[in-house]
């Protein structure tokens, strides 16, 4: 770069014999050569920039400041290095030379750390860890400090990466099949020779390979982002090391997204003995389970140890305790170590140890004095029948959840408390044959999970104060079971708003998917459901009876396949009365209230104003789409809206639709290029008392008063 510097001076000076007009180039040329900081470059590039503002000027200018930069950077590199090197001691200089021995020789053995389950013990993977041939003992920080010093770490990226892939082309039937954690430095360039042969190694064993970076790693993001790719396209998982080690942030994690995340051994040297440990250790399992990243914990050293980090959930296991490195590829750790991992599972799969509290009878329990203390579950029951009350901040995620024990009978109080749930668990988990009352008082949440009943239960929420339910799941219910199973009974009877939040694949707010008795006798509602299949109220694929008075319901739904008030693939009988619906639904297949496949629904409204708002490509705001529909209005006020190429307002397609209305007042309204007159006719309906207006594209095709 220098020498270029040099010869365009020389031309430069020629130049300006002849042009005047550019001998300020060379100038500026011989001004760059002078630098040697940033703070001079910054102060020459104003100066000339001040001077020289045409367009092809500020293109010279900003070149030649990507110039300087690079000079700058280049002179300050050498000057530390030279000045490191100059530091040396004369021990230190002979580490240095034997270092570079060793990368140019590549003097390189490897020993293997098994990675276990902490389930079950058995070896997930291993670490692939380095150590040099040296009689001077050197270790890998050594050879790695050394590297850095002589601008070598691309020689140790390279020899790490062809040395194990070698390991494992060889010995590929050793492993059984088991993934290999391999160190890299993401920030060491690689030449494109080293870069294709490191390439076509990978991408032979992407099955096996997992390659391991700090989470400190010198990167930039643009780098980072195209390595990310690299790896995803090739197939090969990635893995942050010594996480938590330094400044670990979930922004940071955000940043790298792995598959692994192993947590530092800073974090877990006797953490059975700090509960600020614990805790922190506990969210970044917890990030991980959320996202869909196994947590590693590395560097386990004694039982206790192994202990706290089963219990707080930690997936993978590596350690002096459980395994040393060895040059041997090992397949199994001592079957006591393993027996110990187990009953340390199945304790925290029973919820025994730090994480569960066994509440008393009459007992009123604080979250804010439970949650710092590790707790992540409230047992309620196991000390007999009786009311808890269960007591929080509304604006503190206390990560605690409710279950209860089989046969108890009692109430709850939830009182502005905010319980958040595991992954597939529900917030509050109503056990076997359970008669169990939840009080609202305040503003309560639960949080990624709702409330189990168990078809063998009866569940009953009560209460003048609010709950909200946040639901993000492939499948989900709000309160009542799930896809494949029935719900216990449900009985409503809370003044306050119930609020259901929603999104996934596959769900109901209240209800199951195969069904059970609900009750709404009274409360406020508020549905927000947005996924593949949904129900608001009801049952996925089961018959099912609703009888809902004396409320209060407002509803959203955007979802492929839905219905809001009734079942997916069953007939349903639904009888609502003194109540106050609003429904708005967008999607492809939807029924308002209704079935969107059973062979019938019954609906009677009485006493009731009812409004339904559907855009859509098959729908109708009330029917058997695809059935016989009997629908009986009674001093009602009913509006139907709905918009859609094969869509009909009301009844279903079968032609099957019969409508008996007294002293009601219905409007439906219509916007359809299907032949409705096929499937809906003036003559299936009764009307005493009241009006009935069909309004087809804008026009009223049947009005009828009496």
């Amino acid at each position: 770069m220098l020498i270029a510097f040099g010869q365009g001076g020389e031309q430069l000076e020629q130049q300006r014999n002849e042009n005047p007009d550019i001998s300020w180039i060379h100038d500026l040329l011989s001004d760059i050569l002078k630098l040697s900081t940033d703070g001079d470059r910054n102060l020459l590039l104003e100066k000339y920039c001040s001077e020289h503002k045409g367009e092809t000027e500020e293109l010279i200018l900003k070149d030649a400041d990507s110039i300087a930069e690079m000079l700058v950077r280049f002179r300050n590199y050498s000057g530390i290095v030279n000045h490191k090197l100059m530091s040396l001691t004369d021990h230190e200089r002979a580490e240095l030379e034997e270092t570079e021995r060793i990368i140019d020789e590549n003097q390189f053995d490897y020993y293997f750390q098994p990675i276990v389950s902490a389930k079950d013990g058995e070896i997930f993977s291993y670490e692939a860890l380095m150590r040099p041939k040296s009689s001077m003992k050197l270790s890998p920080l050594h050879i790695l400090k050394y590297a850095g010093l002589v601008n070598r770490l691309p020689d140790i990226e390279r020899g790490t990466f062809l040395n194990v892939l070698g390991i494992i082309d060889l010995r590929k039937s050793e492993f059984l099949g088991r993934a290999v954690f391999i160190n890299s430095i993401p920030e060491a360039k690689l030449d494109a020779e080293d870069y294709r042969k490191v390439t076509k190694m990978l991408l032979k064993h992407a099955d096996t390979a997992v390659v391991e970076m700090t989470e400190q790693s010198e990167i930039d993001d643009e780098s980072l982002e195209a390595l990310k790719e690299r790896y995803k396209n090739m197939g090969v998982k990635m893995a942050i090391d010594d996480y938590g080690s330094g400044y670990s942030n979930v922004g940071n994690l955000l940043r790298y997204m792995p598959n692994f995340v192993k947590i530092d051994r800073s974090l877990l040297h006797e953490i059975h003995t700090s509960p600020k440990k614990r805790h922190f250790v506990r969210e970044i399992i917890q990030f991980c389970h959320d996202n869909d990243i196994l947590a590693l914990a590395e560097g386990v050293e004694t039982a206790e140890e192994l202990h706290t980090v089963i219990l707080l959930g930690a997936d993978l296991i590596q350690g002096y305790f459980t395994a040393r490195p060895v040059p041997e590829i090992i397949s199994s750790i001592p079957d006591d170590i393993k027996q110990l991992i187990k009953r340390y599972h199945q304790e925290r799969e029973e919820g025994i140890g730090q994480q569960v509290y066994l509440a008393d009878s009459a007992e009123r329990v604080l979250l804010d004095r439970l949650a710092p203390s590790g707790i992540k579950c409230i047992v309620v029951g196991a000390n007999g029948n009786g009311d808890v009350t269960v007591e929080g901040d509304p604006n503190v995620d206390s990560q605690i959840r409710i279950e209860t024990r089989k046969g108890f009978c009692g109430r709850i109080i939830l009182e502005n408390a905010w319980l958040t749930s595991i992954k597939n668990k529900p917030c509050i988990d109503i056990g076997e044959e359970n008669d169990i009352t939840v009080v609202l008082v305040g503003d309560n949440k639960l949080d990624m999970g709702g409330i189990r009943v168990p078809e063998s239960s009866k569940f009953t929420l009560a209460g003048d104060g609010r709950l909200e339910i946040s639901l993000d799941d492939k499948e989900y219910y709000g309160i009542g079971n799930g896809a494949g199973l029935l719900h216990g009974e449900l009985v409503f009877e809370q003044s306050g708003r119930l609020t259901v939040n929603s999104h996934g694949q596959t769900g109901v707010a209240i209800g199951s998917g195969n069904g059970g008795i609900i009750r709404i006798n009274s409360g406020q509602y508020r549905l927000n459901l947005q996924g593949d299949v949904a129900v608001g109220i009801g049952a996925l694929y089961a018959s099912t009876e609703l009888c809902i008075h004396d409320c209060d319901i407002g509803m959203e739904m955007t979802s492929a396949r839905g219905t809001a008030i009734g079942t997916i693939g069953r007939s349903v009988d639904i009888r609502i009365y003194k109540t106050s619906a609003k429904i708005f639904m967008s999607g492809i297949e939807l029924v308002g209230i209704g079935t969107l496949d059973g062979e019938t629904v019954k609906l009677t409204v009485n006493e009731a104003s009812c409004f339904v708002n559907i855009k859509g490509e098959r729908c109708s705001a009330v029917a058997a789409l695809e059935g016989k529909s009997d629908i009986n209005f009674e001093q009602a006020a009913v509006r139907l809206t709905v918009e859609g190429s094969q869509s009909l307002g009301i009844g279903g397609f079968t032609g099957d639709t019969r409508i008996m209305q007294t002293d009601a007042n219905t409007h439906v309204i219509l916007n359809s290029a299907a032949n409705v007159g096929n499937y809906f006719k003036r003559e299936n309906i009764d009307s005493a008392h009241g009006k009935f207006v069909f309004t087809l594209n804008g026009a009223d095709t049947i009005v009828i008063e009496g």
